[in-house]
């Protein structure tokens, strides 16, 4: 009986998880119904020491959240095009964002090397995401999003990425 207590459920695609899954996404990118399983939150209590400090007020950022919906970093997007994904040396991928530096190896190759753009239009101060082609999954609050297109972001807005990596779009 404690068994099916710690079964999940993706509401979206219906897939059930046991209790050694640690992910509190579904592979298709929705989060799970039900709590991770408590070695899931240990690995999220040792990544939680390494929040940066909020911005200043006004600054465009990504604040990118732990599985238990905590801030872990804030990123200031200063740069007209914010390249977000992980970093790899061999295949020359050196994105500003590196999201292997705060996820474990297995969950970090499910984030493309070079998998989602921010651009700042300086014309009317507007920022966008930009999924990029093969990339292994972007969603803008709960909609699956097209490689190659723009998508105009409004504060508040939740990306996720590769089913595994949440951020909020914030203008502090």
């Amino acid at each position: 009986m404690s068994e099916n207590l710690q079964l999940r459920t993706c509401s979206m695609c219906g897939k059930v998880y046991g209790p050694d899954y640690k992910d509190t996404f579904c592979l298709c990118g929705f989060e799970l119904m039900g709590n991770p399983p408590p070695s899931a939150q240990a690995d999220v209590a040792d990544m939680s020491a390494t929040v940066q400090d909020k911005p200043l007020p006004g600054s465009p950022c990504l604040v990118l959240y732990s599985p238990d919906k905590q801030p872990l970093r804030y990123f200031v997007l200063t740069k007209d095009v914010t390249m977000i994904g992980r970093q790899d040396a061999v295949e020359a991928s050196f994105p500003e964002i590196d999201v292997g530096e705060f996820l474990d190896e297995a969950t970090a190759r499910r984030v493309s090397r070079q998998h989602a753009l921010i651009l700042h239009a300086r014309i009317n101060d507007s920022f966008s995401l930009r999924p990029l082609a093969g990339n292994t999954g972007t969603q803008l609050e709960t909609d699956m999003l097209v490689a190659q297109q723009d998508y105009p972001l409004k504060p508040g807005q939740r990306i996720i990425l590769g089913g595994v990596v949440r951020f909020k779009f914030e203008i502090t």
